[in-house]
């Protein structure tokens, strides 16, 4: 079992303007006109207080020593195949569907983040699965980082078959069903992530409640995860938004820490 963590939340409610406002002061300041300021010394004094302002210079460090551009990511690929690409699958105006993923800078960009969040970008090289791997823009950045990544996903669009050919990577096809096992793999990762997650049964009637998430996270810490490992999850919306109660209830108990629809786990021998 993880272990419990709180609950990422912060609160942000505004005072009401209305057409006659008291004059108030903060720091000697009127507040008419000068609330916003008065809001942002309140935020940076919460960060100070909270330890939240390290974090943040720890992260402005390594975004700069170890910073990671598109251009970057590009260079040394053969970009005629990635327009040849474009010019096969791509569809003007496409934003949803899978031909969008032939804009390759678009995405790149978005893996990058995704990596930052993670940490990624200041971790010891570590085995990284990710369940629904698309394009494999993520695992390209974190092979570009000096990690081992792997992906699994269906075997349809043909344009990630290509995109995982022209960025070097590895995947394994496989449907994730409820209560079927992930397949053997030849070693455990130290990380599984998930974005943008559809297996779980993703608009439709029979989205995955608690007792396939238990089946599912069982699963990946007795054969897929080294001890110690970690999951990170992010949930597509449903018709009620990103968790029932009783899911969401049931990924507290396993010791998640949530922000919004992601979802963060590591198991026994690490601590956050």
């Amino acid at each position: 079992m993880a272990r419990p963590l709180e609950i990422l939340g912060r609160d942000g409610a505004l005072a009401k303007s209305g057409p006659t406002r008291p004059t108030r002061r903060c720091q000697g300041t009127s507040w008419d006109g000068n609330q916003n300021f008065c809001m942002r010394l309140s935020r940076k004094i919460e960060k100070l207080t909270t330890g939240e302002a390290w974090s943040s210079a720890v992260d402005a460090y390594y975004r700069l020593s170890r910073s990671l551009t598109v251009p970057q990511l590009l260079k040394g690929l053969d970009q005629s195949e990635f327009e040849r690409l474009r010019v096969k699958y791509g569809v003007e105006g496409e934003t949803k569907a899978w031909q969008k993923y032939v804009d390759e800078k678009r995405w790149l960009r978005l893996a990058i983040e995704q990596a930052q969040e993670l940490h990624l970008d200041r971790r010891r090289p570590s085995r990284i699965l990710d369940l629904g791997s698309g394009a494999g823009y993520f695992l390209y950045v974190c092979k570009r980082l000096g990690h081992d990544g792997f992906g699994l996903d269906l075997d349809w669009p043909a344009l990630y078959f290509e995109t995982f050919k022209l960025l070097g990577l590895r995947r394994v096809i496989w449907h994730i069903d409820p209560y079927v096992p992930l397949p053997a793999f030849p070693a455990r990762f130290d990380l599984v992530t998930a974005f943008a997650i559809c297996f779980n049964a993703h608009e439709t009637d029979h989205v995955w409640g608690p007792k396939e998430w238990q089946f599912f996270l069982d699963n990946l810490e007795k054969n897929v995860l080294k001890p110690g490992g970690e999951v990170f999850l992010s949930l597509n919306p449903e018709p009620y938004g990103h968790y029932t109660p009783e899911l969401r209830d049931f990924f507290l108990q396993r010791g998640a820490r949530i922000d919004r629809q992601k979802i963060w786990l590591k198991f026994q021998g690490f601590e956050f």
